[in-house]
């Protein structure tokens, strides 16, 4: 009943990048697709390749590939396809259940596919299609969320890394992740699972069942399958990871205040920092200033003898506050030692998801020639994470007279307000919540005529509904109100002073006063006035309408036919995105913005030619060139303010195989890919950030002494979609080869080397980059306001077309296919070895052509620019080690991130020109490497006459609970999310899943 693992690894390596030629190379005969038409392969199966639409005899593609067959994925025992995408090493899991701290928003708990690390923050480089079929985005960024797919159902996942825009249009300019659903499958298949870490949290509840009969005389086929799976997550992570718990973060050794008011820093001489380089690698990262108990800010217009005070457990009296080291004169940020919590108190290590999945496919032969399909898909995703509570912001200041403050601290005072600093969250929490409601129906009819013409109509619709809400987003004026506490001298009771006033603000009824000094005195009827929910609601459709034909047009001359195939696409979606009739919605220290709604039309027709030239001859033993031509007219409609706009775009591309011998395949590609901005990208409108907050401070280089990271101007800052956005134009290549030596049968090697040229890249750039462009190379001046050079009053940050985006590398694979009584005939069982590797060498990203380009290839320390886009480590490798002996099957996972850089734009002691006197200098600009180990193991047996169908399995992910490596950063304005890069390190630690399968 079960397929031999070396049959099953055979097919997974001779369609990946490595093996797409594991063939008779003269013959080009038709590759295996799943176990058993390995073992007749040369029967000319036509197949369609990802990357092409012409159909082929094999998996014949000039452009790399990588794929993983369903086998492998339930071999490892996983249940997920983002654990699976996780496996290819030109994959970055920016946006996965492990990034919640750093990607925590509307696609809390989503997995998105992110090719080359390319993906821009609000939008997609990658396109993810079911089938060879566009999905219809689960996020307003146009991704798809891998948790909406049917693990359970997958027969194969093919990664094609390079352009793609030729054959499936806009966003595949990094790459096409392409998930196909075995909609052929026969019988009964059910799956239950349960994992956790080896500490005893993460746990997982999964199970899947699958159905698939023919009907009527064998005319007719369905397949019906459903997946569940409940993830508990892991919680905050100071609280559960000793490693998290240690601290380590990036302190900026620059304007830093010390208790005695004096300042010190890396150039201030005779100060504590001097000698010291400008940032500093250490463990114990707090907040300044940030305490549950209260802390008195060292700041004016504090007097000196009041600051640096805490209030005690009950708010009675105050003690000493030890603000640590390296507190800035903003008076937030990170700051090393002292008093507080850690900085890492609040992000989740893995995100709590809960997802039902649903699938149907149908086909009938209405004739020998014509057939009618349907395939549906409903799916529900929620996920939440825990937040950062916004508590008083550093301008809103206590009066000397509030009525709950310490005789003591009053006295010290002498008449002056305060600035409080403290941490709410555990009175106040912070929850960020997303539902998701995905439906995907798709009907249409293909047929064939002639000997080799094939035709395929279909149309499509999908809908996605998403609900998000947070709570307890702190109300600006409300919360003013509630601070201001008094004494009413009619009642002798304390209440807010507005309402005490003549003519109170409106705002002011029901205002409870707060008591925010101390532990747990804060009044529930007080945060409940000053502190809301805020909401957000997404509705999103879309519907296609496609259709193709192929086949071949001529005969050739001898080197075979040549193929042909064309087709045209119109896709209209649009969608809503909707905060909830909330008053007062621009008061709210945290919102998810304005509304916004707009549709996006597409019309795309394409033509592709595949001309084999040569075979057996003198020359070479197989030569074959492809062209493919795409026409795109985009038209783009803001539904609030009217405003449209159309582009046309032209991408091609042209490929070649060259067969020199039948061991020997070179192979090579170029295109030109298009990608226009989408949906959040045109749309988005947002508050701008609140003037002197954490995200509404920049600094100002005309201001002397500028912090050089914590801010010294406060400015609103507008972040946001921009609709004069132009469409990304992207020239990829690529040049490789395949060997596959006659003297070692079942050895196949790969080497690809890939070029990605992307212009106008659409990104975002912070509120302190439009300031650093400006003052360094007179860019984007127009998007700051100036009251005066010294006083900036407001910055545009809405996205832009910034200059280019280079990637360069090699892709690498490595497939080995032993039965072992090929060595030994007393051995018995099948080996199998495969490694995937990925080498970056270049990652420059230009902004203007006046601007000197910066090279990011091998960082691994923290996210750039919020995610905007994510370079990798110089070496990324995955290796496979696998035995299969009957119904036994183990399989070793080995997984390496090389060492890394932390971060280009600083100077360490490890790089060349280091001096702790550079404004760039750091204590360390390096990042280990991390080697990963797992284990997976299965048996299959059989019950009553049947042999093998049931099945237990067993895996271990990080088998040795390697720790991360210290990588601090990924948040805004600089500051850290996690102590380690979640992106490639793994931060849940040894963890484990064992389940039963059962086949019929």
């Amino acid at each position: 009943m079960r397929n031999s693992f070396l049959h099953r690894m055979s097919k997974t390596a001779l369609m990946s990048g490595a093996s797409v030629a594991m063939f008779a190379l003269g013959a080009a005969p038709a590759m295996a697709q799943d176990a058993d038409s390995a073992d007749t392969a040369g029967t000319n199966d036509y197949v369609i390749v990802t990357g092409s639409r012409i159909k082929r005899t094999g998996f014949d593609s000039p452009t790399p590939a990588t794929v993983m067959s369903g086998d492998l994925i339930e071999d490892l025992g996983q249940i997920n396809a983002a654990e699976t995408l996780k496996l290819i090493p030109q994959n970055s899991s920016f946006q996965s259940d492990a990034t919640a701290g750093i990607t925590a928003g509307a696609n809390v708990g989503a997995s998105f596919a992110n090719l080359r690390g390319l993906n821009p923050y609000n939008g997609t480089r990658t396109l993810t299609l079911v089938n060879t079929r566009r999905f219809v985005p689960s996020s307003d960024g146009g991704a798809v969320d891998l948790n909406i797919i049917p693990s359970s159902m997958i027969s194969r996942v093919e990664t094609v890394t390079g352009g793609a825009s030729a054959a499936y249009g806009s966003d595949a300019v990094a790459g096409v992740v392409n998930i196909i659903l075995d909609t052929d499958f026969e019988g009964f298949r059910g799956q239950v699972d349960y994992g956790q870490t080896s500490r005893g949290d993460g746990e997982t509840y999964h199970a899947s069942l699958t159905l698939g009969t023919g009907f009527a005389d064998g005319r007719g086929h369905v397949v019906i399958g459903g997946e569940f799976q409940d993830q508990k997550g892991i919680g905050d992570c100071a609280d559960v990871r000793l490693w998290c718990a240690e601290g380590w973060d990036r302190f900026t050794n620059a304007s830093n205040i010390l208790d005695n008011g004096m300042l010190s820093g890396y150039d201030i001489p005779g100060s504590p920092g001097y000698g010291l380089p400008n940032f500093i690698i250490g463990p114990d990262s707090k907040q300044a200033f940030n305490d549950p108990h209260g802390v008195v800010r060292n700041r004016a217009p504090a007097d000196p003898a009041a600051r640096n005070k805490r209030f005690n457990d009950d708010g009675t009296g105050i003690l000493d506050f030890d603000t640590g080291n390296y507190v800035s004169t903003s008076t937030f940020g990170a700051r090393q030692g002292g008093d507080g919590a850690s900085t890492y108190a609040d992000p989740d290590i893995q995100t709590p998801v809960e997802r039902y999945v649903g699938y149907l496919y149908s086909e009938y032969e209405l004739t020998d020639t014509l057939n009618v399909y349907g395939e549906f898909t409903y799916a529900n995703r929620t996920a939440s994470n825990s937040g950062v509570t916004a508590g008083p912001r550093s301008t809103f200041f206590v009066k000397p007279t509030n009525p709950y403050l310490p005789a003591e601290l009053v006295g010290l005072l002498n008449g002056t307000e305060f600035s409080l600093g403290k941490d709410i969250d555990n009175q106040v929490p912070a929850r960020n919540a997303a539902k998701s409601e995905v439906f995907r129906g798709l009907v249409g009819v293909n047929g064939s005529f002639g000997d080799s013409w094939s035709w395929d109509l279909y149309y499509q619709y999908g809908r996605n509904d998403r609900h998000q809400d947070r709570d307890n987003s702190r109300v600006n004026t409300p919360f003013i109100y509630a601070l201001d506490a008094v004494v009413d001298p009619m009642t002798n009771e304390i209440v807010c002073a507005e309402l005490l006033e003549a003519d109170p603000d409106p705002i002011a009824t029901g205002c409870v006063p707060f008591n925010l000094f101390g532990l747990d005195n804060l009044d529930p009827a007080a945060v409940a006035y000053a502190y809301r929910p805020v909401v957000e609601d997404f509705e999103y459709t879309q519907h296609v309408i496609a259709g193709s034909i192929q086949g071949e047009i001529y005969e050739g001359w001898g080197a075979g036919p040549i193929g042909v195939a064309a087709g045209g696409e119109y896709r209209d979606e649009g969608g809503d995105v909707t905060h909830g009739d909330i008053p007062n919605y621009n008061d709210y220290a945290f919102t998810f913005g304005l509304d916004f709604a707009g549709d996006i039309s597409v019309m795309e027709g394409f033509f592709e030619l595949n001309v084999p030239l040569l075979r057996d001859s003198p020359l070479a033993n197989y030569l074959e060139i492809n062209g493919a031509v795409r026409q795109t007219r985009n038209k783009a409609s803001d539904r609030l303010t009217s405003e449209e706009k159309v582009s046309n775009a032209t991408s091609w591309k042209v490929s070649t195989i060259y067969d020199i011998t039948e061991g020997l395949r070179f192979r090579g590609s170029r295109s030109r890919d298009i990608r226009a901005a989408g949906f959040r990208e045109l749309y988005l409108k947002n508050v701008p950030t609140e003037e002197g907050s954490s995200q509404g401070i920049v600094d100002n280089p005309a201001i002397p002494g500028s912090p050089g990271g914590g801010g010294d101007d406060p400015t609103p800052i507008l972040s946001g979609g921009a609709f004069s956005l132009t469409p990304e134009k992207a020239d990829t290549t690529t040049l490789g080869f395949v060997v596959s030596p006659g003297f070692a049968p079942g050895l196949t090697f790969s080497a690809d080397w890939y070029q990605i040229k992307i212009k106008d890249v659409v990104t975002t750039l912070t509120g302190q980059g439009i300031v650093n462009f400006c003052n360094e190379y007179d860019l984007f001046c127009d998007r700051i306001t100036y009251a005066n050079p010294m006083d900036i009053t407001f910055v545009d940050a809405r996205q832009v077309n910034l200059g280019a985006l280079t990637v360069r590398g090699f892709d690498f694979e490595v497939a080995y296919n032993l039965p072992l009584d090929d060595l030994y005939s007393g051995l018995a069982g099948d080996l199998n070895l495969r490694l995937m590797a990925n080498h970056q060498y270049d990652f420059v990203v230009t902004p203007d052509p006046t601007v000197d380009p910066t090279d990011y290839a091998g960082q691994s320390g923290p996210v750039l620019d919020g995610g905007d886009f994510n370079p990798a480590p110089n070496w990324i490798w995955n290796g496979f080690v696998s035995y299969n002996y009957g119904g036994f099957n183990s399989t070793v996972t080995v997984r390496r991130v090389g060492s890394g850089i932390y971060g280009v734009q600083y100077t360490g002691p490890e790089d060349d020109g280091y001096d702790p006197m550079l404004a760039n200098s750091i204590s360390t600009n390096r990042v280990d490497a991390a080697t990963y180990v797992d284990l997976a193991v299965s048996y299959a047996f059989g019950v009553g006459s049947n042999e093998e169908n049931f099945e237990v399995f067993a895996s271990v992910n990080n088998l040795f609970d390697k720790k991360p490596p210290v990588a601090p950063g990924g948040g805004g304005l600089g500051g850290s999310n996690y102590p380690t890069n979640p992106v490639y390190f793994d931060t849940f630690g040894t963890r484990f899943r064992t389940g039963l399968r059962v086949r019929f």
